[in-house]
Protein backbone atom coordinates (compact mmCIF):
# COMPACT_ATOMS: atom_id res chain seq x y z
CA UNK A 1 0.00 0.00 0.00
CA UNK A 2 1.20 3.56 -0.56
CA UNK A 3 -0.40 6.52 0.89
CA UNK A 4 -0.37 9.35 -1.11
CA UNK A 5 -1.25 13.13 -0.47
CA UNK A 6 -3.59 14.80 -3.18
CA UNK A 7 -3.33 18.22 -4.05
CA UNK A 8 -6.15 19.63 -6.19
CA UNK A 9 -5.76 23.20 -7.71
CA UNK A 10 -8.43 25.46 -7.49
CA UNK A 11 -11.21 24.46 -5.51
CA UNK A 12 -13.43 25.96 -3.39
CA UNK A 13 -11.90 29.45 -3.94
CA UNK A 14 -14.59 32.50 -3.97
CA UNK A 15 -17.80 31.06 -5.90
CA UNK A 16 -15.41 28.26 -8.38
CA UNK A 17 -15.16 24.89 -8.22
CA UNK A 18 -17.32 24.41 -4.84
CA UNK A 19 -16.23 20.65 -3.71
CA UNK A 20 -17.22 19.92 0.05
CA UNK A 21 -14.74 17.93 1.66
CA UNK A 22 -17.09 14.77 2.72
CA UNK A 23 -17.53 14.23 -1.17
CA UNK A 24 -14.28 14.50 -2.11
CA UNK A 25 -13.58 11.50 0.98
CA UNK A 26 -16.55 9.86 -0.79
CA UNK A 27 -15.31 10.00 -3.91
CA UNK A 28 -11.83 8.58 -3.50
CA UNK A 29 -13.59 5.84 -1.20
CA UNK A 30 -15.65 4.92 -4.07
CA UNK A 31 -12.76 4.73 -6.34
CA UNK A 32 -11.30 1.83 -3.73
CA UNK A 33 -8.93 4.22 -2.32
CA UNK A 34 -8.66 3.75 2.16
CA UNK A 35 -7.94 5.67 4.70
CA UNK A 36 -9.59 8.77 3.79
CA UNK A 37 -9.26 11.61 5.10
CA UNK A 38 -8.93 15.18 3.70
CA UNK A 39 -7.29 18.87 5.30
CA UNK A 40 -9.28 22.29 5.48
CA UNK A 41 -11.23 23.11 2.51
CA UNK A 42 -9.41 23.74 -0.21
CA UNK A 43 -9.05 19.81 -2.00
CA UNK A 44 -6.03 18.02 0.21
CA UNK A 45 -6.58 14.83 0.97
CA UNK A 46 -4.87 11.88 1.84
CA UNK A 47 -5.83 8.35 1.61
CA UNK A 48 -3.96 4.71 0.84
CA UNK A 49 -4.25 2.64 -2.29
CA UNK A 50 -2.79 -0.35 -3.88
CA UNK A 51 -1.85 2.14 -7.31
CA UNK A 52 1.67 3.14 -7.47
CA UNK A 53 1.53 5.27 -10.67
CA UNK A 54 0.92 8.78 -9.62
CA UNK A 55 -0.33 9.85 -13.35
CA UNK A 56 -3.08 7.31 -14.20
CA UNK A 57 -4.67 7.81 -10.11
CA UNK A 58 -4.38 11.61 -10.92
CA UNK A 59 -6.26 10.94 -13.99
CA UNK A 60 -8.91 9.00 -12.41
CA UNK A 61 -9.20 11.37 -9.78
CA UNK A 62 -10.02 14.00 -12.21
CA UNK A 63 -12.71 11.49 -14.14
CA UNK A 64 -14.15 11.09 -11.06
CA UNK A 65 -14.74 15.13 -10.13
CA UNK A 66 -15.48 15.78 -13.55
CA UNK A 67 -17.93 12.55 -13.85
CA UNK A 68 -19.73 12.82 -10.54
CA UNK A 69 -19.47 16.08 -9.17
CA UNK A 70 -19.23 18.35 -12.55
CA UNK A 71 -16.06 19.59 -12.06
CA UNK A 72 -13.08 20.16 -14.18
CA UNK A 73 -9.77 20.46 -12.04
CA UNK A 74 -6.50 19.52 -11.72
CA UNK A 75 -5.34 16.66 -9.19
CA UNK A 76 -1.60 16.19 -8.29
CA UNK A 77 -0.57 13.06 -6.27
CA UNK A 78 2.85 12.93 -3.63
CA UNK A 79 3.96 10.32 -1.73
CA UNK A 80 4.54 10.98 2.06
CA UNK A 81 8.35 11.18 1.67
CA UNK A 82 7.87 13.05 -1.31
CA UNK A 83 6.05 15.79 0.05
CA UNK A 84 8.32 15.87 3.21
CA UNK A 85 11.43 16.11 0.86
CA UNK A 86 9.55 19.20 -0.50
CA UNK A 87 9.40 20.45 2.47
CA UNK A 88 12.66 19.50 4.16
CA UNK A 89 14.49 21.58 0.75
CA UNK A 90 12.97 25.15 1.80
CA UNK A 91 15.89 27.35 1.46
CA UNK A 92 16.51 28.69 4.59
CA UNK A 93 16.38 32.23 2.86
CA UNK A 94 12.60 31.83 1.54
CA UNK A 95 11.47 30.34 4.58
CA UNK A 96 12.92 33.35 6.45
CA UNK A 97 10.46 35.88 4.64
CA UNK A 98 7.29 36.94 5.50
CA UNK A 99 4.56 34.31 4.03
CA UNK A 100 5.67 30.92 1.67
CA UNK A 101 4.19 29.46 -0.52
CA UNK A 102 5.04 26.02 -2.08
CA UNK A 103 3.60 25.64 -5.29
CA UNK A 104 3.87 21.94 -6.38
CA UNK A 105 3.99 21.08 -10.17
CA UNK A 106 1.89 19.10 -12.40
CA UNK A 107 4.56 17.87 -14.73
CA UNK A 108 7.69 18.51 -15.40
CA UNK A 109 8.91 22.33 -17.27
CA UNK A 110 11.47 21.73 -20.24
CA UNK A 111 15.14 22.34 -18.87
CA UNK A 112 14.77 25.71 -20.95
CA UNK A 113 12.35 26.96 -18.90
CA UNK A 114 14.09 25.43 -15.47
CA UNK A 115 16.56 27.41 -16.79
CA UNK A 116 14.76 30.74 -17.60
CA UNK A 117 12.90 30.66 -14.51
CA UNK A 118 16.38 30.49 -12.62
CA UNK A 119 17.32 33.64 -14.03
CA UNK A 120 14.30 35.53 -13.41
CA UNK A 121 14.22 38.76 -11.15
CA UNK A 122 11.80 38.63 -8.81
CA UNK A 123 13.04 41.10 -6.48
CA UNK A 124 11.93 41.75 -3.68
CA UNK A 125 10.16 38.49 -3.72
CA UNK A 126 12.55 35.10 -3.58
CA UNK A 127 12.04 32.14 -5.67
CA UNK A 128 13.91 28.78 -6.20
CA UNK A 129 13.27 25.53 -7.76
CA UNK A 130 13.15 22.02 -6.59
CA UNK A 131 12.26 18.69 -7.78
CA UNK A 132 8.28 19.25 -8.54
CA UNK A 133 7.99 22.18 -6.47
CA UNK A 134 8.94 26.04 -6.68
CA UNK A 135 9.39 27.79 -3.59
CA UNK A 136 8.46 31.37 -3.48
CA UNK A 137 9.17 33.92 -0.44
CA UNK A 138 7.31 37.08 -0.68
CA UNK A 139 8.64 40.22 1.75
CA UNK A 140 5.17 41.47 2.17
CA UNK A 141 1.40 39.86 1.71
CA UNK A 142 0.99 37.89 -1.23
CA UNK A 143 -1.77 39.15 -3.04
CA UNK A 144 0.18 42.49 -3.12
CA UNK A 145 3.20 41.19 -5.35
CA UNK A 146 3.30 40.95 -9.21
CA UNK A 147 4.50 37.33 -8.62
CA UNK A 148 1.24 35.41 -8.74
CA UNK A 149 0.59 31.66 -9.03
CA UNK A 150 0.22 32.63 -13.04
CA UNK A 151 3.21 34.33 -13.81
CA UNK A 152 5.30 31.22 -12.36
CA UNK A 153 2.95 29.24 -14.61
CA UNK A 154 3.57 31.30 -17.60
CA UNK A 155 7.20 31.27 -17.18
CA UNK A 156 7.33 27.26 -16.47
CA UNK A 157 4.83 26.46 -18.91
CA UNK A 158 3.20 23.86 -16.07
CA UNK A 159 -0.12 24.26 -13.94
CA UNK A 160 1.01 24.45 -10.22
CA UNK A 161 -0.84 24.79 -7.11
CA UNK A 162 0.10 26.31 -3.84
CA UNK A 163 -0.06 25.09 -0.18
CA UNK A 164 1.87 26.93 2.94
CA UNK A 165 4.50 24.59 4.55
CA UNK A 166 2.12 25.28 7.74
CA UNK A 167 -0.50 22.84 5.84
CA UNK A 168 2.28 21.10 4.27
CA UNK A 169 3.86 19.72 7.54
CA UNK A 170 -0.42 19.10 8.54
CA UNK A 171 -1.01 16.73 5.96
CA UNK A 172 2.05 14.84 6.70
CA UNK A 173 0.91 14.75 10.73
Amino acid sequence: MTTWVLLLRAVNVGSRNKLPMAELRTLLTDLGHGDVRTLLNSGNAVFTSRRKAPGPLAAEIEKGLRDRLGLSVRATLRTVPQLQAALDGLPKDIADTSYVLLAFLFDKPTAAARKDVESWDVSPERLALGDGVVYIGYGGPMHASKLQNAAVEKKLGVASTGRTPATVRKLLA
